[in-house]
């Protein structure tokens, strides 16, 4: 089934059938990175590879799937063994070359499939530029987001979000091997200082390390997870995301659309 989507396990000659279907790219991002003594370095970008892959089966024959990034910004998990970190500069640019690949030979609409939260800032910026700089549609999806309010039916903790019990539930419902055989909850450090607890009301924006939270790299509390959990959090963010990309790909290309019309004018005001 992947071989249908994925264009890393096709011949150049499938890949030209197969890219001639599409109407979207699904870009996999996500990191290489801690996740305390519960899930392997590298879940992140496995999870949005799987989703990428269900999501291309849902909405087959309009996607094609590359590999994933495996590497994000992560500079605020370094304290922590196992991490690689890549600045915004060399995940942007590493992006817009992949877009730009993939334009050449006929797609011009992007989807990035993002499993790393420390992504999600620059990931704007980068749909922005694609969309108005360099004519390629492009857009992003994560699935905490995309699945959010099955995430808070299986939420037990107030502080989740890393190696805790929702993305240990959806790395099981992935590949069990990407789950340690014994899990541990988070050991917190709750030292904030005014309004810099990004879980409190109010909060700004403010760089602060996992170390600085976290004795052992972990949030949430990862004995609580099961793989059904991770089912329907998963299926949530692939049903979303596949009706976000109909509705894309059915688009009229920014490039197509009369610059003079009132449609257009109306739109961009």
């Amino acid at each position: 089934m992947l071989n249908n989507h994925r264009l890393d396990k096709m011949t150049t000659t499938q890949a030209a059938d197969a890219i001639r279907r599409a109407k979207v790219a699904l870009i996999p991002v996500g990191a290489t990175e801690q996740h305390g003594p519960n899930l392997v370095c590298g879940v992140d970008w496995r999870i949005a590879e799987e989703i990428a892959n269900r999501v291309a089966a849902a909405v087959d024959p309009f996607a094609v799937v590359v590999p994933a990034v495996p590497f994000g910004l992560s500079a605020h998990h370094l304290d922590f063994p196992g991490t690689i970190h890549v600045s915004a500069a060399t995940f942007a640019s590493l992006c817009r070359d992949i877009a730009s690949s993939l334009a050449r030979h006929g797609i011009h609409k992007i989807v990035f499939v993002n499993g790393h939260k420390g992504n999600e800032n620059i990931l704007g910026v980068i749909v922005a530029e694609l969309t108005y700089d360099l004519g390629i549609e492009a857009a992003s999806s994560f699935w905490i987001t995309q699945g959010s309010d099955a995430i808070e039916r299986h939420r037990s903790t107030e502080r989740w979000g890393h190696g805790c019990e929702i993305e240990t539930s959806v790395a099981m419902a992935v590949d069990m091997g990407l789950v340690s055989e014994v899990l541990e909850p988070g050991d917190l450090i709750e030292e904030y200082g005014a309004y810099e607890d990004n879980y409190a009301p109010f909060a700004l924006t403010s760089a602060r390390t996992f170390a600085s939270r976290t004795r052992n790299g972990v949030f949430g509390d990862a004995t609580l997870a099961t793989k059904s959990a991770g089912e329907e959090i998963i299926n949530a963010a692939v049903e979303r995301t596949a009706d976000f990309i109909r509705d894309f790909v059915v688009r009229p290309p920014r490039a197509q659309r009369p610059a003079n019309s009132q449609a257009h004018k109306e739109a961009e005001s």
